[in-house]
């Protein structure tokens, strides 16, 4: 039988493939009890925040439940600060395999974003479990609004965690100066509060922020008329020019920094 050379793109997703496992493997303790850890981190940040408004029975602004108001608020802002963070410290964890001839420094990055997708995604799958067996009625009304919400959340993330990357190349101390921007989304977000409760004049900037709207999607799937004014278009058009940014940077202008 006659041997078949594999073309680019098989070449391409053997190398993701084995860098995604190598990563899993090295940064986990090769043991599903040590993903398990990661998986369950970002839950366990959810879960304390909630517990704590539970514990004092702060009432929920919407709704009768503090659990699903927290959870759904919590949930787009723990994806963004995992998956962004955590896909800028791929390349300098990896750095060594970038001289291997087969492993592009977009290889390291493309593999690191997409073991933190499934990461995320297992995180929140985790959270509505425990929610649930709280007592709380996580099943959203508009499912479809949910998933849009998550997968919206997702996409943001992933061009924060492009754009981070290349800032980070060019610019170390962008390391630990994320927290900055990443903290003032969070508490712009209304992730923990109502945003429609702010003065108009603070309501006006807030706007701006995107993971408002993926908030407000996200709580739109279980308070129906909740949200009507968030942007879908928005979040898109911000996430598209990041991760587009972030792209060009890490194709033309991160080389020579590695070089």
């Amino acid at each position: 039988m006659a041997y078949q050379a594999k073309s680019a793109l098989e070449i391409q997703l053997d190398v993701l493939g084995a860098l995604m496992l190598r990563d899993i493997r090295t940064r986990f303790g090769g043991t599903m009890w040590g993903y398990a850890v990661a998986v369950g981190w970002p839950c366990a940040h959810i879960l304390v925040i909630t517990s704590f408004y539970a514990l004092r029975h702060i009432p929920a602004p919407i709704g009768d439940s503090i659990v699903l108001f927290a959870v759904s608020g919590l949930s787009p802002y723990i994806i963004l600060n995992y998956m962004s963070r955590k896909m800028m410290e791929g390349p300098l964890m990896n750095k060594q395999l970038i001289y291997f001839p087969q492993v592009k420094f977009f290889d390291v990055v493309m593999s690191r974003a997409l073991v933190e997708v499934c990461t995320s995604s297992l995180s929140i799958a985790l959270v509505f479990a425990i929610a649930a067996c709280s007592g709380a009625s996580v099943v959203p009304r508009d499912p479809f609004a949910f998933c849009e919400s998550m997968l919206l959340a997702l996409g943001f993330a992933t061009s924060m965690g492009f754009m981070n990357v290349f800032i980070s190349q060019i610019f170390q101390p962008w390391m630990i100066g994320v927290i900055v921007p990443v903290l003032i989304l969070y508490f712009t977000s209304g992730a923990f509060i109502v945003t429609e409760s702010m003065p108009a004049v603070i309501y006006e900037y807030v706007q701006w922020n995107p993971l408002m709207h993926i908030v407000k999607i996200c709580r739109s799937s279980f308070y129906p008329g909740y949200g009507s004014d968030a942007s879908m278009l928005y979040v898109l058009m911000v996430s598209g020019a990041l991760a587009l940014v972030g792209l060009l940077g890490i194709r033309f202008v991160v080389p020579r920094f590695l070089n």
